[in-house]
C-alpha cells in the first residue's frame, strides 16, 4: 500500500468514526423518543423537547452518540434510581403527550446509556387509590393466567377507570404499558377516596393511627407554604368555590402527599427504588410529595420533575418555573413539552355553579 493510499485510509477510518461519534442516541427497538415526534409533528416553539435542570439547559454528553435533552434527563433519572432513590415525574393530568413521554422514560431501551435490565423500581401511581389494591391484584392474577398478553387497556378495565373521575384511560395506556413493558411492580400511590374525600369536607373522625400520623405531618408544614398551597387552590377554583372550603381541601391535598410519600418509601425500601406518576402540584419540591419525603427518609436521593407545557410567544424559559415562597425553583428538573387545547375550566366551574 502506497504512502498516500494509507493515509486515505486513514482519514477515511477518522472521518467516519468521528461522523459515528455524532449520530443520534436511538432506542434498541427503534422507536423514537416523544421529542422527535414534538420536533416535526407540532407547532413550532423553541423550547419544546428542551429540559432545564438547576436554573439551566441541562447539560448532554455526547459520548458514543449525541444524547437530546429528553435522553439525557432519562440517563440522569435512571442514575438516580439505581443510587436507590426516588424519582417523581409530574403531569397534567389530560395532556396525552406527558402520559407518552413518560412511558418512555420507564421504558427507556437505550442499552447501554440506561442499564434498566436488572432494575425493577415501584411504579407508584397518584391514580390509583389504596382501596383499589384487590383490583390491581386481580389484574396481576388474570394476567398471570391468560393465555393471551394482557396490556394497559386490561389494567384500566379492571381499575374501573371510567368512574374514577381521571380523564379518559385511552390517555393513560402509553403511561401504564410504560411500566408493563418495563416489568415494574405497579402500586397504589394514592389514599383511600372516602378518605380524602370526608377530609375535605372537614371530617377527621374514625381514623387509623397510620392516618392520623399522616395527619400529623401534613400539620407541620410551615405557614408560608401554608399560605401558597392555599392561594393556589383559590385560583385553580375560580372563585367557585367559597373561601372557608379552603382550609379542609388544602389538608386534604397535603394528607394525600403525606400518603404518597409514605408509601414511595415503602415501595422503595422493597424494590431499591421507586417512580412515582402524579400532577405537577404533588411532585414540586417546596411543598409536594418531596417536603414529606425529607421528613420520612432524608438519606434517599430524591428527584423530581415537572412537565411544563409552552406558551404561545412566551420564550422565556425560567419564567415557566414555579417558585417556592422563598423564591427557589420548586423541581429539579423540567421538562417542556407541546400544549394540549382544553375548553376554559374557570368557565365550567362557573357554568357548573349556576
Amino acid at each position: 500500500m502506497s504512502r498516500r493510499t494509507a493515509c486515505a485510509a486513514g482519514l477515511f477510518v477518522l472521518l467516519t468514526t468521528t461522523a459515528s461519534a455524532q449520530l443520534p442516541c436511538e432506542r434498541a427497538s427503534g422507536v423514537a423518543f416523544r421529542d422527535v415526534h414534538w420536533r416535526y409533528r407540532e407547532a413550532a416553539h423553541a423550547l419544546i423537547g428542551q429540559v432545564l435542570k438547576a436554573g439551566k439547559p441541562i447539560e448532554v454528553e455526547t459520548a458514543g452518540c449525541v444524547r437530546s435533552p429528553l435522553q439525557q434527563l432519562t440517563v440522569q433519572l435512571w442514575q438516580t434510581i439505581r443510587a436507590d432513590g426516588i424519582v417523581l415525574l409530574g403531569e397534567v393530568h389530560d395532556n396525552p403527550e406527558h402520559h407518552r413521554v413518560r412511558g418512555d422514560i420507564l421504558w427507556p431501551r437505550l442499552g447501554r446509556l440506561v442499564a434498566t435490565d436488572n432494575l425493577r423500581p415501584a411504579a407508584v401511581f397518584e391514580h390509583i387509590c389504596t382501596s383499589q389494591q384487590a383490583q390491581l391484584d386481580g389484574f396481576y392474577q388474570k394476567a398471570g393466567r391468560s393465555r393471551a398478553l394482557w396490556g394497559a387497556s386490561d389494567l384500566v378495565r379492571e381499575l374501573g377507570w371510567e368512574s374514577s373521575g381521571w380523564p379518559p384511560g385511552k390517555l393513560f395506556e402509553p403511561l401504564f404499558d410504560g411500566a408493563l413493558w418495563a416489568k415494574l411492580p405497579i402500586h397504589p400511590g394514592n389514599a383511600a377516596r372516602d378518605r380524602t374525600r370526608v377530609l375535605a369536607r372537614g371530617d377527621e373522625s374514625g381514623m387509623s393511627p397510620s392516618e392520623k400520623a399522616r395527619l400529623d405531618l401534613a400539620r407541620a408544614m410551615p405557614e408560608p407554604l401554608l399560605h401558597a398551597l392555599a392561594a393556589e387552590l383559590e385560583a385553580s377554583h375560580c372563585g367557585a368555590v367559597p373561601a372557608s372550603a379552603f382550609g379542609p381541601m388544602s389538608l386534604a391535598q397535603r394528607y394525600t402527599d403525606a400518603h404518597m410519600a409514605g408509601a414511595l418509601v415503602d415501595r422503595a425500601d422493597e424494590q431499591g427504588g421507586a417512580f412515582l406518576l402524579a400532577g405537577n402540584g404533588h411532585v414540586r419540591t417546596d411543598r409536594g410529595v418531596p417536603w414529606y419525603l425529607r421528613r420520612l427518609a432524608p438519606q434517599r436521593k430524591v428527584a423530581s420533575v415537572l412537565l411544563l407545557e409552552v406558551e404561545d410567544g412566551k420564550l422565556d424559559a425560567p419564567a415557566y418555573v414555579p417558585k417556592a415562597p422563598d423564591g427557589a425553583w420548586a423541581t429539579d428538573y423540567v421538562l417542556f413539552t407541546p400544549r394540549h387545547t382544553r375548553p376554559d375550566p374557570c368557565e365550567a366551574m362557573r357554568r357548573g355553579k349556576r
